[in-house]
């Protein structure tokens, strides 16, 4: 079912997801513990270069008169010359006893008035200062009076190489993907639902139209009520058993039902005349195979059932009607309706016989087979009788008198329609 593919489709995203989410923690691990060596320096603020491999710059922002005293704003900016990222930093700076740490942005921050250090430490966005890279953040500290800081103090770690880097950025860039097929396959989903429901009110107009057209063709000759929804019901399950498509099964199923729609152009004294017919009249009733192509010429939207209707008397020798056809040179619908009508019609009572017994039927399509009939085809059709399916569709499609000239076609009975999501 589309059901149990749309849930396995669901749960293989989520374990892609899951996939991705911990390879990306496990990069983050692996960076935390890939460690080249301890970097603990004192960087110089007024432009001395202390470090060949790290250094810093401040710079005065502005001071202006606040409750303690002075607010001194100050701005950094930390370079990192090494060849190995700089990952987990802290740093530190001393500033005046009885100092309140007013702001600060690009980091976290925190002030220990018991030593007078105010603690740097990195937010979830520059935890690591990559190899020829750097990073700024900014403070605004009060003091009784203007101050600047002369140096700070840099603890980090130097991590191996730059490929965890790079591997998380792969893992992101998968992550991004993973979101976009995830969100296209919702919109797939959503299309694929409003499309099924337009389907269904589509099938609901179809049946309408349908259940008047069978009536019409029921009442015209009463012997063969139940005759089409039986047909198509037959030839439905032939399709089901040869693995035909989903949406094949379900026009065959129209196809069957419809086979004899050119039967209202026969005249009732012919169609249910006891005795021997004329040649004329014979000729009057092939003509209904005709006449059913011509009616259904405009229902082009429901594959193969305009062929049905004109091709279901025609015998894989090529001797049937209306146009002689041969073999696989019958539309394959027509082939099967065919040989589900030819079924019906022998195990049904008829205006000018009673209807056969099992093994007479059996034997009478065996011997059709290759004949009148495909080959492949019969070995279904006989199969069903063995496995008493056709007894269940007799007993789902029997006459009574209630139902009689009410022939009512639902959407539960059309093969394929509840498909599922």
């Amino acid at each position: 079912m589309k059901f149990d593919r749309t849930f396995r489709t669901v749960i293989v995203l989520f374990i892609i997801l899951v996939i991705l989410i911990s390879s990306y923690f496990v990069q983050d691990i692996i960076s935390k513990n890939n460690v080249a060596s301890v970097e603990e320096t004192d960087l110089s603020l007024t432009g001395a270069k202390l470090s060949d491999s790290t250094y810093a710059k401040m710079v005065v922002s502005g001071t202006w008169d606040s409750a303690v005293g002075v607010a001194n704003q100050f701005d950094f900016t930390i370079f990192n010359a090494d060849k190995y990222d700089l990952a987990n930093w802290t740093i530190s700076i001393q500033v005046p006893a009885g100092s309140v740490l007013d702001n600060y942005w690009g980091s976290e921050a925190e002030l220990d008035k018991s030593t007078g250090l105010l603690v740097i430490k990195p937010t979830s966005y520059n935890n690591t200062i990559l190899s020829d890279g750097n990073i700024t953040f900014g403070i605004i500290v009060s003091a009784k009076e203007a101050f600047s800081p002369t140096s700070l103090h840099l603890q980090g770690y130097k991590i191996l190489n730059n490929n965890t880097s790079l591997a998380r950025r792969i893992v992101e860039v998968f992550i991004g993907i993973w979101a976009i097929v995830f969100i296209g396959f919702l919109v797939t989903r959503l299309n694929f639902r409003n499309y099924r429901e337009k389907q269904k009110n589509d099938i609901k107009i179809i049946l309408q139209s349908m259940n008047t057209f069978i009536n019409f063709i029921d009442a015209k000759d009463p012997y063969t009520r139940g005759h089409s929804k039986r047909v198509a019901m037959y030839a439905a399950e032939i399709a089901k058993r040869m693995r035909l498509p989903e949406d094949d099964i379900q026009n065959i199923y129209y196809a069957g039902l419809l086979h004899d729609a050119g039967k209202i152009s026969v005249p009732d004294a012919v169609l249910n005349k006891p005795g021997v017919l004329t040649k004329e009249e014979r000729t009057m009733i092939q003509n209904h195979t005709v006449a059913g192509g011509k009616m259904l010429v405009q229902l082009s939207s429901l594959k193969g059932v305009r062929e049905t209707a004109l091709y279901h008397h025609e015998r894989y020798d090529g001797s049937g009607y209306p146009d002689g056809l041969k073999g696989d040179m019958i539309p394959l619908f027509a082939r099967i309706v065919g040989v589900a009508d030819a079924y019906d019609a022998m195990s049904s009572n008829r205006v000018y016989r009673r209807h056969l017994n099992k093994d007479e039927i059996i034997e009478e399509i065996q011997k059709g087979a290759g004949t009148q009939f495909d080959p492949r085809i019969v070995t279904y059709m006989v199969d069903m009788i063995n496995d008493g399916y056709v007894n269940v569709v007799k007993m789902e499609t029997a006459d009574n008198d209630e139902s009689y000239g009410k022939f009512n076609l639902t959407e539960e009975d059309i093969p394929g329609v509840y498909m599922g999501f």
